[in-house]
């Protein structure tokens, strides 16, 4: 890696670093779609890989080979303006004290200054959406509440059949302690944007963060909505996923061998085409909510009042909490879930049924 003077930075590199379930894939592909708009004004956002996110790149740095990174903004000296990089996949190495000091050092090396932007999104909508995620994809996610706990609990998922299930790591739920890094390192500029989108397109957000006016920019392609499935196609995936345990195979071995991702994607068309995505999974029910307060609520006060200067609940007015509306469990769902199981039950191998 070359090792130079440090420049006085005169530009910028945009460092947005998701978390997930935070649309990126939503912004990520508008941005792509705007990158001749977006340099027009001044901001690059370089795709060398071909794909609309920085993922390889982050995977890279996540590595230690900062030769990466040093290589793109080596590419980007003929251009004046700022730089915008995109990647979910940035998050640990932001959480990490020497990487992120690393990141500065390269940045200043070929005279920019870093601005992290991180989305931040209330732990009960994250829940309540990760948990809508793994269920659908048929992962062999328990009740929301053992999830809930599990998650709470910075613990993986128990249960019975947990050798069946694909592993889902604790998520990273204490704001205070996800960010540390990034509140603590000197010099460095920083943006967490309250994810609501009811209130504010992310993509909106995205460009106030950098400095850019609102323009008649080009939407993200239809593909790009990421809707839940809802009560009932939630309440379905449920019951497939209660009739895959009964099967000797683990999860990850059924994506990659035998098609799983046809029956999810079937579960998926259903609930479009039956308005099931309209009727939205809300499992914030019972003692869950005091758990959740218990647990994040003082942290969530503390980081609230230093990054916003805002009481937490005048940031995030709207609350999941009070509105439940659980699975859908009927009959029909069940004998529909026994006809789906059935249907692919019979595509796999004898030794397998």
């Amino acid at each position: 890696m070359s090792q130079g003077p440090l420049r006085q930075p005169q530009r910028t590199l945009h460092l947005h670093a998701g978390p997930h379930k935070t649309a990126s894939t939503y912004l990520q592909a508008r941005l792509q779609l705007n990158r001749r708009g977006l340099a027009g004004l001044g901001l690059r956002y370089p795709t060398p890989w071909g794909e609309d996110s920085h993922r390889h790149l982050a995977r890279e740095l996540q590595t230690g080979r900062f030769e990466a990174l040093e290589q793109l903004l080596g590419r980007q000296r003929p251009w004046s303006g700022d730089l915008l990089l995109s990647a979910e996949h940035f998050v640990p190495l932001l959480a990490d004290a020497g990487s992120l000091a690393h990141l500065q050092q390269v940045s200043s090396r070929h005279g920019f200054g870093l601005h992290v932007i991180s989305f931040v999104r209330p732990q009960a909508e994250l829940l309540n959406s990760f948990y809508a995620h793994v269920l659908g994809r048929l992962y062999g996610t328990p009740g929301f509440g053992a999830y809930v706990k599990a998650q709470l609990g910075g613990r993986r998922l128990r249960g019975p059949a947990r050798r069946l299930w694909i592993r889902i790591a604790p998520l990273a739920l204490d704001l205070e302690q996800r960010f540390a890094s990034l509140l603590m390192a000197p010099g460095l500029c920083t943006s967490f944007l309250p994810f609501a989108p009811r209130r504010q397109d992310p993509f909106e957000q995205l460009l106030d963060a950098v400095g850019l006016p609102q323009a008649a920019w080009r939407p993200a392609p239809a593909a790009q909505a990421n809707e839940q499935l809802g009560r009932r196609g939630l309440g379905l995936a449920y019951l497939l996923n209660a009739e895959l345990d009964a099967l000797p195979i683990r999860r990850n071995r059924l994506i990659a061998e035998h098609g799983l991702n046809r029956l999810t994607a079937r579960i998926r068309t259903l609930s479009r085409q039956r308005g099931w995505v309209n009727e939205r999974f809300n499992g914030w029910q019972g003692r869950l909510p005091v758990l959740l307060e218990q647990s994040l609520g003082a942290s969530n006060v503390r980081f609230a009042q230093r990054v916003w200067a805002q009481p937490w609940d005048n940031v995030f007015s709207h609350s999941l909490i009070g509105a439940t509306r659980g699975l859908v469990l009927d009959q029909e769902l069940q004998e529909e879930a026994k006809c789906l199981f059935s249907s692919y039950r019979c595509r796999l191998p004898q030794a397998l049924r």
